[in-house]
């Protein structure tokens, strides 16, 4: 066992520790009886919300427990072995132009026989200019008359009318890398093979269970973004932190592969058509369609397997409001999901695996115990409702070491992508948002209408005033209870309420950040771009030649800082093994020899303006994919971002 292994097992054991201890002393020595009965009622609601997440963290770490050997390596395929794969790209409304990026990029993906690969543009919105890129583009055309159960439906339709064993499903906007068949279609491997000893023995099957037991049902990679979220963007932290939803697909999602319950994520993802057509195809009834068809594919005995490799890129919702009516929409599914599929009595499925969805579906009702969290302590000040009676040394005593030992354990497993204070971060900014959609979700009030996550929206900022009131009244709520309780521990001369003082310094911070992510950026060529460097020369037309350094990319225009002046307006840009047109210089900041330069689409052609689009996007992430540093609560995205804010 390495070191570093040795010691991320010694912080898991003593995280569990120092938690199980923990919530014995809030059990037996914490009830404050005789406080009345509103304390009573808070003293059992946290107890509950500490509880829950108490078993939330066993989980998570009997998962990552040998996370070192979670995720597999590809297995060996050989190239006679790969069968025909269907590409289904289903569609609503979004752009064409957008459409085509993700179709094209379809279109570049590696195979050792490229005619198995067959690409279908599934148009839900029966658009004849959906139909005509199509056509354009050679790829095939499935659009149905009836909408009935949305992006299921949708999928089920296509899938009625495509015959390949294999089923790779993207999201509109998510464009799979040049890899991603040859780095995913090895895993069925087992099943192709199975498939070829019954092709040599004339057809001629086995028993149901032969052969599918440990047999791939869907594989996973994760969904990655090449704009910054609103999280990275409007906290000015594009260059410090990783997108929000890297933790998740890197760590947690792989880490489930010891349980077998990986979450199918609905994108970047291929699936076997017989498990599939087993289930009965893609779950309808839910609005996350993915999620349950997941469960279901497991619960038939399938496996998933989630990779961290990142495949495919994407855009993330470009703003605030775009971005929760999202997850309203993922909660919702979630906490649906688990009643349609029954998870719980399902025979198919062992106790390690209903632990992992119940903790995956109750993630959902975070709001509600961050809504007990936040008003715990407010109570207390202003209120004298006590959820926790104890003194000062009990709880450095048994929260200290409980609190301390969780985050260096969340920091050392995340591997460098999250942290407690990050965490609490995003889920601040949810809560209040979520927090009806989890009340009612959880008791089963229905909400209808399925709404893809809008890419075409026009805006010209991330976010509107509006959304800021509810955290700027937490803020001063959380603020002023800290100011009160400062002023009790002055009057009566005690340390006891330190902890409540941290308490509430800690929400209004949470809050100030959400503040910030609310109130939102101008979405301008900080957004769009793609911070690509290099050394590269431009060629004039007069026979100048300039060395120049490569600042970024964007969809239409390139950035350049020359090595030293130059009268260059337009000229020749060598970059890799491209040659791109570059025209209408522009000075875009204080700093010498920095300019913009438009590229000339008119002077490339189809093929090479589709080397551009691989240059720009089929490459290693250019955002970040861990934390610059780990920190606490002053870090270099806290003094980046007031900068930012001073300056503007």
């Amino acid at each position: 066992m390495k070191k570093k292994t040795r010691w991320n097992v010694f912080w898991m054991a003593l995280a569990l520790i120092s938690t199980g201890v923990y919530i014995i002393w809030r059990i037996g020595f914490t009830n404050p009886h005789d406080k009345g009965w509103l304390s009573l009622i808070f003293f059992i609601l946290l107890l509950v919300a500490e509880v829950s997440g108490f078993l939330e963290q066993m989980v998570m770490l009997y998962n990552m427990y040998g996370f070192e050997k979670a995720e597999e390596k590809t297995p060996q395929l050989e190239k006679r072995l790969y069968p025909h794969v269907d590409i289904l790209v289903p569609s609503l409304n979004e752009p064409m132009e957008l459409l085509e990026k993700t179709l094209r990029a379809c279109k570049r993906m590696e195979y050792p026989a490229k005619e198995r690969v067959h690409i279908y543009l599934c148009d839900d919105g029966e658009r004849q200019e959906a139909k005509e890129l199509a056509a354009r583009l050679e790829v095939e055309y499935i659009g149905r008359k009836t909408h009935e159960h949305d992006k299921a439906g949708n999928l089920n339709y296509a899938m009625r009318h495509s015959t390949s064993p294999l089923v790779a499903v993207f999201d509109a906007d998510m464009m799979p890398k040049k890899r991603f068949l040859m780095e995913t279609v090895p895993y069925f491997s087992a099943y192709l093979r199975h498939k070829e000893f019954i092709h040599k023995r004339g057809g001629k099957k086995q028993s149901k269970r032969t052969g599918k037991d440990n047999m791939v049902g869907f594989v996973q990679t994760p969904q990655n973004f090449y704009y910054p979220d609103l999280f990275q963007y409007n906290l000015f932290a594009e260059d410090a932190i990783p997108n929000e939803q890297d933790y998740f697909y890197k760590v947690v999602q792989v880490a489930k592969n010891k349980t077998n319950s990986v979450i199918f994520g609905g994108s970047n993802a291929v699936l076997l058509r017989e498990g599939l057509e087993e289930i009965g195809g893609f779950v309808t009834g839910v609005l996350t369609e993915d999620f349950a068809t997941g469960i279901e594919l497991e619960k038939a005995g399938y496996r998933g397997v989630a990779i961290s490799k990142v495949l495919a890129s994407g855009m993330p919702p470009k703003s605030f409001s775009a971005l929760i009516r999202q997850r309203k929409r993922w909660a919702r599914g979630c906490l649906r999901s688990g009643r349609k599929t029954h998870f719980l009595r399902s025979k198919g499925l062992d106790i390690r695996q209903k632990l992992n969805y119940l903790t995956a579906i109750s993630y959902w009702l975070g709001p509600v115990k961050k809504l007990i969290y936040i008003l715990t302590p407010v109570l207390f000040a202003f209120a004298g409702i006590v959820a926790v009676e104890c003194t000062i040394e009990g709880v450095l005593l048994f929260w200290l070491p409980m609190y301390v030992c969780s985050n260096v354990c969340m920091h050392r497993l995340s591997q460098g992508i999250r942290t407690t204070k990050w965490t609490d971060v995003y889920d601040m900014v949810l809560f209040p948002y979520l927090l009806p959609t989890a009340l009612t979700g959880g008791f089963g009030i229905k909400k209808h209408g399925f709404h893809v996550t809008a890419k075409d929206e026009e805006v010209k900022r991330s976010s509107k005033g509006r959304y800021v009131l509810v955290y700027l009244l937490g803020f001063l709520i959380s603020l002023g209870a800290a100011v009160r309780m400062l002023g009790m521990t002055a009057e009566q001369q005690t340390p006891s309420y330190l902890v409540m003082i941290f308490w509430l310094c800690v929400n209004a911070y949470y809050f100030l950040m959400a503040c910030y992510v609310a109130w939102g950026r101008n979405l301008d060529d900080a957004y769009t771009v793609q911070k690509i460097k290099g050394e590269s020369s431009l060629a004039g037309e007069d026979g100048s030649v300039a060395q120049v350094s490569l600042e970024g990319c964007f969809t239409d225009k390139i950035r350049l800082r020359f090595a030293e002046e130059s009268a260059i307006r337009q000229g020749k840009l060598q970059l890799e093994n491209l040659t791109i047109p570059l025209t209408d210089r522009v000075e875009v900041s204080d700093e010498p020899n920095v300019y913009c330069f438009s590229i000339d689409f008119t002077g490339l052609s189809e093929e090479e303006r589709d080397d551009y689009e691989a240059f720009l996007y089929d490459r290693e992430p250019v955002l970040p994919q861990k934390l610059t540093r780990s920190g606490f609560h002053l870090d270099p995205v806290i003094l980046n971002m007031f900068r930012h804010l001073t300056e503007s």
